[in-house]
């Protein structure tokens, strides 16, 4: 998979322009710099294979978007899970990471965000967060009687904590699952400009990067079950900004008098393997998540 930003893995070419878009005051432009969109198929669920069907979206300013129906196979579960991948590519690549789900009887609409895949327009904050709720939207509209989970890896953690924390009452959304969240736009740059000398000449620059949408800021406000997972040797978002989040939601549920936190719902941590947002590589870490979303409970090997 490829990274969160990967654009910031090229900082000779990216410190300019980033440079240039900050002093010009361009603020929500910059959040355009952490979507790396590719319109280029690289498969589809058919070479799985995997039955599916291709669903066409428009979010509320009228952008059309396209996503990916991949229907519960064998027993249902009665589960639905609203995926939202990470940088760079697509659906088309992204998506190999979900397959197994419908495999489990758990089905999934896999969206690509405005500008990645066939879907249309400019990946920009907070535009984006219009396309998850049109997604939402059409999975309460069309599938009314299951229960709804929201997945999101990495930037797309990162987006569903977002809108989760908004929407989640809204659209009856039953669990969250993040995978490599991070705690901010504005931390996520400093840490990839952080590797070489041209990185480290802008780095200041960094503090003018918009904060309105930082994950860390809205991750207390999520009151469903949630399972957090990432990996120690995750090289793109450090491991530490996974756990950041983590300690953002428990401290506010700790914060709550005791009936209320036994009664709160289920809050997990799942050390994860592998490089970044590699989690379901791994036979065990699909099995915990499984369990989490049945029983929206943490899994037997979860640990805070």
């Amino acid at each position: 998979m490829r990274q969160v930003v990967r654009v910031l893995r090229r900082p000779i070419s990216l410190a300019p322009a980033l440079l240039i878009v900050l002093m010009l005051g361009g603020c929500t432009a910059t959040t355009g710099l952490f979507f790396y969109p590719q319109t280029v198929w690289i498969s589809t669920p058919a070479d799985v294979p995997l039955p599916y069907e291709d669903i066409s979206l428009r979010a509320h300013d009228g952008t059309r978007l396209h996503s990916w129906w991949l229907p519960a196979q064998g027993e249902d579960s009665g589960i639905m899970v609203l995926y939202l991948h990470g940088n760079a590519e697509n659906i088309s690549s992204h998506s190999r990471s979900i397959y197994w789900l419908p495999q489990q009887g758990v089905s999934v609409l896999a969206l690509d965000y405005r500008g990645f895949g066939a879907s249309e327009g400019q990946a920009l904050m907070p535009d984006v967060l219009q396309d998850i709720e049109a997604a939402t939207q059409w999975l309460r509209t069309q599938h009314p009687d299951k229960q709804l989970v929201v997945l999101g890896q990495s930037i797309g953690a990162a987006l569903a904590i977002n809108f989760v924390a908004r929407a989640q009452q809204q659209y009856q959304i039953q669990a969250l699952i993040l995978d490599a969240p991070f705690t901010g736009f504005g931390a996520v740059a400093r840490h990839a400009m952080s590797s070489n000398l041209i990185g480290w000449l802008i780095w200041p620059f960094t503090v003018l990067v918009p904060t309105d949408w930082d994950p860390e800021d809205y991750a207390a406000d999520i009151t469903i079950p949630t399972l957090i997972m990432h990996s120690a040797d995750d090289r793109v978002i450090p491991y530490k900004q996974g756990r950041e989040i983590y300690t953002r939601m428990s401290t506010q549920r700790a914060q709550q008098g005791p009936e209320q936190v036994s009664a709160a719902p289920a809050l997990c941590w799942l050390d994860s393997r592998g490089g970044h947002i590699a989690s379901f590589a791994f036979a065990d870490l699909r099995e915990a998540t499984f369990s989490f979303l049945q029983t929206q409970r943490c899994p037997a090997f979860t640990a805070p």
